[in-house]
């Protein structure tokens, strides 16, 4: 090689060397300034302690009486008068509306006209019985002519039975114009007013017991086949979450509704004090499950690991001394 070549070849080994040393350089100060960028983080050391892990369903369900009685009208027609409003406190036979009953009252009137007939008919029939036995212990009459007043005296009596049980009849069916309380209770759902058409498909009013009243729940499907009865329930009304009332599953249906996918769970309250209210939403937690006496640590301290096979661990670092 001639010394131009090897000066060229020389100068071009130089240069590569400087340009390697000077990116040495730079890239271990990239990694100095990249360290010292990194926030700094704290670590707080927490206690292990032991307690109780409780497994528990979060619903929202509905107050009920459960003595709730819907009030029907047992003869179709127009309300007449109302004698109490929502609110009202009733004892059981209290009157609560009554029904227009003219076409009652008239068939009330012309039963009784029937039963008067029927026992002055009677009352003349017996009368003639008792002459006609006269004359027959005089042997002024033949043996078959008492016969046949005695037949017309049993079909007298016959009439004046069947004259009193219609006056019965409809004197028992005036008085379904009066509708009153099965129960002691509460006026609730007052649903018509005086004036209304009443009838069997219409309800006029709710009586509802508040002493006595159910959450109704509707409790999915997954959690469903874990609620058991017995099992406890804090239930809080939505208007007052901060008053809490302990209660047990009471209830439990034997189905899940094919429609919502739901199950049917009841929870029984005493309510003497009248705090709970029929009809309100409450917001009710049922408590499936219990592991008593387990370790407890802070969920921000578990790291969750994924092995090659797929499986996970749950590991936590522990502070030395």
């Amino acid at each position: 090689m001639n010394p131009t070549k090897r000066l060229i070849v020389a100068a071009a080994l130089a240069s590569v060397a400087m340009l390697g040393s000077g990116c040495s350089g730079k890239s271990e100060a990239a990694r100095d300034h990249a360290a010292e960028s990194l926030p700094t983080r704290s670590v707080a050391v927490a206690p292990v302690g032991t307690g109780d892990v409780v497994k528990s369903v979060e619903l929202i369900g509905e107050l009920q009486g459960i003595e709730e009685v819907r009030i029907f009208a047992q003869v179709p027609d127009r309300i007449r008068t109302l004698a109490v409003d929502e609110g009202d406190k009733v004892k059981a036979g209290d009157l609560l509306a009554t029904i227009w009953s003219d076409l009652q009252t008239e068939a009330v009137n012309q039963a009784e006209a029937a039963l008067e007939a029927a026992l002055a008919n009677r009352d003349a029939v017996k009368d003639n019985l008792a002459r006609m036995r006269t004359l027959r212990e005089g042997s002024s009459i033949a043996q078959s002519q008492l016969d046949g007043v005695e037949a017309q005296f049993r079909a007298a009596e016959a009439q004046v039975r069947q004259a009193t049980a219609m006056v019965a009849s409809a004197s028992a069916q005036r008085s379904r114009t009066l509708v009153r309380s099965p129960i002691a209770g509460l006026v609730t759902q007052l649903t018509l007013r005086e004036g209304d058409m009443a009838g069997p498909g219409v309800p006029i009013m709710t009586i509802v017991r508040p002493d006595r009243v159910k959450a109704v729940l509707r409790v999915p499907e997954r959690d469903f086949l874990h609620v058991e009865q017995g099992m406890p329930v804090r239930l809080s009304p939505l208007a007052r979450l901060d008053q809490q009332v302990e209660g047990k599953v009471t209830i439990k249906g034997p189905v899940v509704d094919r429609m919502t996918r739901t199950g049917l769970v009841e929870v029984h309250l005493d309510n003497k004090d009248g705090k709970l209210v029929a009809g309100s939403s409450v917001r009710a937690t049922i408590e499936t499950g219990r592991r008593p006496n387990v370790l407890l640590v802070p969920a921000e301290a578990v790291i969750f690991t994924i092995e090659t096979d797929r499986t996970g661990r749950a590991l936590a670092f522990v502070a030395e001394g």
